[in-house]
């Protein structure tokens, strides 16, 4: 068993300090320092909302914190870059890939200038070729076929009281048909994260029939009567259900729906895709089979329309891929003419100056020291020997522990991803970059190089697949940014399981922030977990099981000639944030 050191002294009780990120109120956490962690302890700590900053391990205390925070996370394997980031990934390649960079520079600004002029000559060219053609199609007038019209002639009351009876009894079976008509709109009812229990009353609606209207075609080819009986019925379930019901679309779906089942000895009614019912006498029985035929034909070119159209959104959600997969190996990979290497994190004077140009420029921030930088970016908090090699591709290794992703265009740093590296996952910590590449969103690059470098290794560790993100604060823009990386998940800090982020999620979050924090509710998962409390599966007995340290002798507290109940608000304390299971891989320092 992996045996790791912590101090126990840190655990006397909450850390307070003025919020980092509101800078208004509180922010209250518990924490350790320690020399090293085992990657896979830490990996634990991480799924249960531990941070690190250096060698200090911290955790916040939920309950009392004045902004929510969350332990973010997203599966890289699932990520769909979102439009802003793929048009940041195509530029930033534009810029990586220009000839300008290919030779060794003096000087990289310049040329980054240069770059970065042309772009906008290029954008600028291309809106100025478009406006021509948005012109002419503006001017050019729609051809439409013109149908031979008919003068109105007045709908008979009888006619009108037998359609109005037809109407009646086909609303009472589509009452009875409800499971599938729900199959017809099921495709809606996902997207709009609808239940199907919750749409059951869908089209059982008493529409009043009188309100029906019924009037005389004005086309000759398409009826006799027509009616807005089935508009009624749409505009019905709009209003209770369908806020953005798109009923071209679905009257398309619901076409073979009347033919199978609105049969009369009288009539034949053909649903029209605007939505509106045409109705046809027996007596033009053929001339209503060939207005049926058009409408199936135009129906299967709506379907392969939207198949093609659907293929072409497909393609252009594709994520942009920026690692050049033949040079990529463990440690090294290129993007364009930028060559990434992955390094142990380490204090430099090549990337400490870097860090004191980002922080100048970027966040206006006063000189930094480089002991401070040294402590809080560079310190192996994790056991850097650790790695393991694929059974896939011995060639392959899956190092763990902290690095620098360094990015370098010839011989000159131009920026820093710092990461912590388990078996599972790949934990962004901070990114630094030249501020000369500042209008290029160098930082959503580098999560994007991130979640694709996990992407690559997977093919080579199948249990390596998250991308953790630290923590994700929505009311706080330097930290919400985090949840467009999607599809992403938050623990949830009550049951210690991952929760989708939703839209609902995220309202759900707002709702909660505006609360006071002593009315807040913490949990955010539904699953049918209870809220996880270590401290009642604890007895006594355990605690006597677990190891210490002393003037560097390792032994059991059960071997100590101690008063326990001195210990107790310790062991407690680090009970209820470790868990059991971590408890057991760790040796108290005293």
């Amino acid at each position: 068993m992996n045996i790791d050191n912590i101090n126990l002294g840190y655990f006397q009780g909450d850390h307070s300090s003025t919020c980092t990120y509101c800078h208004k109120g509180k922010s209250y956490s518990q924490g350790f320092s320690t020399n090293k962690l085992y990657p896979s302890t830490y990996q634990s700590m991480m799924d249960r909302g531990w941070r690190r900053c250096g060698t200090y391990y911290y955790k916040y205390n939920f309950a009392q914190n004045c902004c929510l925070s969350y332990t973010i996370r997203a599966n890289a394997l699932l990520s769909q870059q979102k439009k802003g980031q793929r048009k940041i990934a195509k530029t930033f390649l534009k810029v990586v890939q220009s000839d300008l960079l290919k030779n060794k520079l003096e000087s990289l600004k310049p040329a980054i200038q240069q770059i970065s002029n042309n772009l906008k000559k290029q954008q600028e060219q291309k809106q100025s070729n478009k406006q021509p053609q948005q012109l002419k199609q503006k001017v050019e007038p729609k051809q439409k076929v013109v149908e031979q019209k008919q003068k109105p002639q007045k709908v008979s009351e009888e006619i009108v009281q037998s359609l109005k009876l037809h109407f009646k009894q086909f609303q009472e079976l589509i009452a009875q048909k409800v499971p599938e008509v729900i199959q017809l709109f099921k495709e809606y009812f996902e997207t709009k994260g609808f239940k199907i229990e919750d749409v059951q009353s869908i089209f059982q609606v008493n529409l009043n029939i009188d309100t029906v209207q019924i009037f005389p075609s004005k086309v000759d080819s398409k009826g006799d009567y027509y009616s807005n009986f089935m508009m009624l019925l749409y505009g019905l379930n709009k209003k209770l259900l369908f806020q953005d019901f798109p009923v071209t679309k679905f009257a398309l779906q619901f076409i073979p729906f009347v033919q199978k089942y609105f049969i009369s000895n009288q009539f034949q009614f053909v649903q029209e895709p605007t939505g509106f019912l045409s109705v046809f006498t027996k007596e033009n029985q053929q001339k209503a089979d060939v207005h049926l035929q058009k409408i199936e034909k135009q129906v299967v070119q709506e379907k392969q329309k939207i198949i093609i159209e659907q293929n072409i959104v497909n393609q252009q959600k594709q994520n942009i891929k920026l690692i050049d997969a033949e040079t990529f190996k463990s440690n090294s990979f290129q993007i364009g003419n930028m060559k990434v290497l992955l390094k142990p994190a380490e204090c430099t004077d090549e990337n400490f100056q870097l860090y004191q140009r980002y922080c100048k420029e970027i966040h206006g921030s006063a000189k930094e020291s480089k002991d401070g930088y040294s402590s809080f970016l560079c310190e192996q908090g994790l056991d850097q020997k650790k790695f393991i090699q694929s059974q896939i591709d011995k060639s392959k290794i899956l190092f763990m522990g902290c690095f620098h992703m360094r990015y370098y265009v010839g011989d000159i740093l131009v920026a820093v991803g710092v990461v912590d590296i388990t078996e599972t996952a790949l934990s962004s910590v901070y990114f630094f970059y030249d501020p000369i590449f500042e209008e290029f969103n160098f930082g959503t690059l580098g999560a994007l190089v991130e979640i694709e470098y996990v992407k690559l290794m997977n093919q080579h560790f199948p249990d390596f697949k998250y991308y953790y993100l630290g923590f994700y604060l929505q009311n706080t823009n330097k930290m919400s940014y985090k949840g467009d990386f999607e599809p992403c998940e938050l623990l949830c800090p009550e049951t210690y399981t991952w929760v989708e982020l939703t839209k609902e999620l995220r309202a759900e979050i707002d709702r909660r922030q505006a609360q006071a924090i002593n009315q807040r509710r913490l949990g955010i998962s539904k699953q049918n977990v209870g809220v996880i409390d270590d401290m009642k599966l604890n007895d006594k007995s355990f605690y006597g099981q677990v190891q210490v340290s002393m003037r560097g002798k390792v032994m059991k507290l059960s071997a100590l000639n101690f008063n326990m109940t001195k210990l107790n608000n310790y062991l407690d304390n680090a009970f209820s944030r470790f868990g059991r299971q971590l408890m057991e891989k760790l040796i108290f320092e005293l």
